[in-house]
C-alpha cells in the first residue's frame, strides 16, 4: 500500500476497505461452513433414520459412500463457534504481530485459525491455467498497436484494475 504513495486519508480508507473485505470473506466462509455442517448433520440423521428403517425391512446393509473433501469440514467444528468479533481480533493480532519469519513458516505455526483458513484458500495454487489465460487475454486487449508507448507501470496498473474490477463494485 505504501508503494502507491497515496495521501494519508486515502491510504487509511484503503486499509479499512481491505480489512472489511477480509472480515466479510471470513464471515461468508464461516456461514458457508456452518451451513455445510448443518447439512451434514441433517444428512447423517436422515441416513441413520433410513438405515434403521431399512434394517427392519432387510438384513443387508448398504455400503457407505465416501465423500470427497470430508477432511476439510471435520476440522471446522472448532472454528464454527467463532464470531465475527473473533475474526476481527485475529486480524488485529496479525496486524500487530511483528512477523520475523518466512510466510510459509508463519502460517504453518500460527494459532490464528480463522485467518489461516482464509490464507490457505487465497494463496493456494490454482489447479488450472484458466485465470492466467484470462489475464493474458486482457493484457492483449489493453496493449494494442496504438498503445505501444504506454509505460510499464501504467500498463500493470490498468491490468490490475481490469482483473480486480469486481472488487471495486462500481455501478456505471
Amino acid at each position: 500500500i505504501r508503494d502507491l504513495r497515496l495521501p494519508v486519508n486515502d491510504e487509511n480508507r484503503l486499509k479499512q476497505s481491505i480489512i472489511q473485505l477480509i472480515l466479510d470473506d471470513i464471515s461468508k466462509d464461516t456461514t458457508i461452513s456452518t451451513n455445510n455442517l448443518t447439512n451434514q448433520k441433517a444428512d447423517q440423521s436422515l441416513a441413520s433414520l433410513s438405515s434403521s428403517l431399512s434394517l427392519s425391512q432387510s438384513s443387508t446393509p448398504k455400503p457407505k459412500k465416501r465423500k470427497l473433501f470430508t477432511y476439510i469440514n471435520s476440522n471446522n467444528d472448532e472454528s464454527n463457534n467463532s464470531t465475527s468479533m473473533d475474526a476481527a481480533n485475529e486480524l488485529q493480532a496479525y496486524l500487530s504481530d511483528p512477523v520475523r519469519c518466512r510466510f510459509s513458516e508463519y502460517w504453518s505455526n500460527t494459532r490464528l485459525n480463522i485467518l489461516h483458513k482464509l490464507v490457505q484458500r487465497i494463496f493456494s495454487v490454482q489447479a488450472s491455467s484458466a485465470p492466467v489465460k484470462r489475464v493474458f487475454s486482457h493484457a492483449g486487449l489493453i496493449l494494442s498497436s496504438r498503445r505501444t508507448h504506454m509505460k510499464e507501470k501504467l500498463f500493470k496498473d490498468i491490468l490490475f484494475l481490469k482483473i480486480n474490477q469486481h472488487l471495486l463494485q462500481i455501478n456505471l
